[in-house]
């Protein structure tokens, strides 16, 4: 068993470096890999050197971990779930939701619904587009601009296209850009089929936030996002679900 819990270890920090190395430190939310792997070591520590450990802490160890356990296998079950989806056609709007910027270059994860976003509005010709994004402290443009501006190297038209510059979480994308459609729109909100454009392991909460707000059909459109980082995303993904579930976004 303590080797199991060192090889973890390896494998935990071996991952964290592979994030570090691919995408940087923007966020920092990859260090969990780091402390995740020295919680292996320190139990591999512990069982190989025969350390004996309160019997109260252990049963408190065993609860919350298998507690945390259920709760991110059943929350990772709706998030895996939701990729998958089926795309549906001809939608009043779809709302692409912003993510970093690289001064005025879109990162890699934004580029993936820049180009998902056009796929969609090539085959749907009377969508129109509400590109949702703020500028942060390091982005000289912000995300919604940003995307304009791919979009329209593309040739997609600029009257199929609505900014909303001043979001900065999902929560504020979504609540910003209502006013946006209903300003546009000749229809009740309530009657509009709207399509959530995002990584796909950001589509269930996107999708989720967007239905209580809009009180509307909402679906999903699923982008690409990188295979490497994959389980960074879901696990990063899982706390953004609590989180939004505890202040009631979803």
């Amino acid at each position: 068993m303590a080797g199991i819990c060192f090889l973890l270890g390896v494998a935990s920090v071996l991952y964290f470096l592979g994030i570090w190395r691919i995408a940087g430190l923007s966020s920092k939310f990859p260090l969990i890999w780091l402390l995740t792997g020295g919680g292996f070591f320190l139990a591999g520590s512990c069982i190989y050197f025969e350390i004996e450990i309160p019997v109260w802490l252990s049963v408190l160890t065993g609860i919350f971990v298998g507690g945390f356990l259920l709760l991110l296998v059943f929350t990772e079950y709706f998030i895996i779930s939701a990729m998958h989806q089926k795309e549906v056609k001809n939608l009043n709007y779809i709302v692409v939701l912003g993510a970093q910027v690289n001064g005025k270059i879109p990162s890699k994860s934004l580029q993936y619904r820049i180009d998902r976003a056009e796929k969609y509005l090539r085959e749907n010709e009377k969508t129109k587009a509400v590109l949702s994004g703020g500028k942060g402290e390091d982005e000289e443009i912000s995300e919604a601009q940003c995307m304009a501006k791919e979009l329209d190297k593309k040739g997609i038209v600029s009257g199929r296209l609505l900014l909303e510059a001043k979001s900065r979480n999902t929560e504020q994308n979504i609540a910003f850009t209502i006013p946006i459609i209903q300003q546009d729109s000749e229809k009740d909100l309530k009657e509009l089929k709207i399509g959530i454009v995002t990584n796909g392991f950001h589509v269930y909460r996107g999708s989720k936030i967007a239905q209580k707000k809009m009180q509307c059909r909402v679906y999903g459109i699923p982008a690409k996002n990188s295979r490497f980082l994959q389980a960074n995303y879901l696990l990063r993904e899982f706390f953004g679900v609590v989180k939004d579930r505890i202040e009631g976004n979803l």
